[in-house]
């Protein structure tokens, strides 16, 4: 099995030194390098070519909120997981906005940095609970403020699952559905609550 390439996002070298120290111990994961803040990695990322980037927010120049933004526009095909002391539900949205596929704080078990950088290298969304239940909370507020565009039962109980983790295959086989039939309801749910650019619910 090839292993996943990752390039570490932070501008504090401790930081970016504990993380390889941890991760290189990982057979399933090589690091091809490291960058100290938005440009960098903008630059690594092209000659580099990562699979994902594992990403602070706090940087200098370009933050990584934008940087995400920059690489997803750019047609970089790495995926973004943040990795954040931040867990305000604005810096959670607009790093989903901006494309990040999943986002984790820094004071996460380290088990979970393992889970949450298979998971998006696979194209699965990563939350924890805390995280998937921000996600909820706001799009349950969205929900209230277009009384036009009201989830039905179905598209809320799928969108719960799809916060918590849940690829559309496991949600179709838990609520005896198609697999096109699921997708179809994340369809709609990103279209009523206007996520058509969060990663989460792809």
């Amino acid at each position: 099995m090839t292993p996943i390439r990752l390039l570490l996002a932070d501008d504090h070298p401790i930081i970016r030194e504990g993380l390889r120290a941890y991760l290189s111990s990982e057979k399933s994961l090589t690091i091809v390098g490291e960058a100290s803040n938005g440009m960098e990695v903008l630059e690594k990322a092209g000659t580099l070519a990562p699979d994902v980037v594992l990403m602070d927010i706090a940087m200098p120049g370009l933050n990584g909120i934008d940087t995400t933004r920059h690489l997803h526009a750019s047609g970089s095909t790495a995926k973004v997981l943040i990795l954040s002391v931040h867990e305000e539900r604005e810096y959670l949205l607009e790093a989903f906005r901006a494309g990040a596929r999943g986002y984790l704080l820094k004071d996460s078990a380290p088990s979970d940095l393992i889970r949450a950088i298979e998971a998006v290298h696979g194209g699965d969304p990563f939350y924890t609970v805390g995280t998937a239940r921000l996600l909820l909370e706001n799009a349950r507020a969205e929900q209230k403020t277009v009384d036009s565009q009201e989830l039905t039962p179905r598209e809320r109980e799928i969108l719960g699952m799809a916060c918590e983790g849940f690829r559309s295959v496991e949600i179709a086989r838990r609520l005896d559905l198609s697999v096109r039939t699921i997708d179809a309801h994340r369809r709609n749910i990103k279209r009523k609550l206007g996520l058509h650019t969060m990663a989460g619910l792809t």
